[in-house]
């Protein structure tokens, strides 16, 4: 699954924050191969900035943001207005 960077909701939040500082775009995976990842994991990433914000694993995130997640693929905005980083 790559270098775990947090479990939880803050580690999210945190690394939507840097991407968007950086001037990247959050990714967000919930699926490898079809299934979900174990431990409730989303795999995120900075489009265009990986390099000064590298990516990585986020275990224990609540079910209901992956599942939102899976449903807007693509989409990281609302999860950033949720999470309410600007």
């Amino acid at each position: 699954m790559g270098k775990v960077l947090g479990t939880g909701v803050e580690p999210l939040r945190e690394f939507i924050r840097k991407c968007l500082a950086a001037g990247g775009v959050p990714i967000l995976r919930t699926k490898y191969g079809g299934k979900r990842l174990p431990e409730s994991s989303i795999v995120v990433a900075c489009w265009g900035k990986g390099k000064e914000v590298p990516g990585g694993t986020i275990t224990h995130v609540p079910a209901d943001i992956i599942e939102e997640a899976e449903k807007r693929v693509g989409d990281w905005k609302w999860l950033s207005e949720r999470l309410g980083v600007r």
